[in-house]
């Protein structure tokens, strides 16, 4: 019993100490990335002729 809570108790803290601050740092990380804005199509831009044309 004591070598299972040993393991769980490892788990549980390898788990604060890497993975919780790594998922802050990505977040930071995503929050400071400049998006690019979309690019929008010209309302009156005219369709390209088809090659049938």
């Amino acid at each position: 019993m004591l070598p299972i809570a040993a393991a769980v108790a490892f788990v549980g803290l390898f788990a604060l100490w890497v993975l919780v601050p790594r998922f802050f740092i990505r977040r930071k990380q995503n929050e400071n990335t400049v998006v690019a804005p979309m690019r929008h199509e010209d309302p009156t831009a005219q369709p390209a002729p088809s090659p049938a044309d």
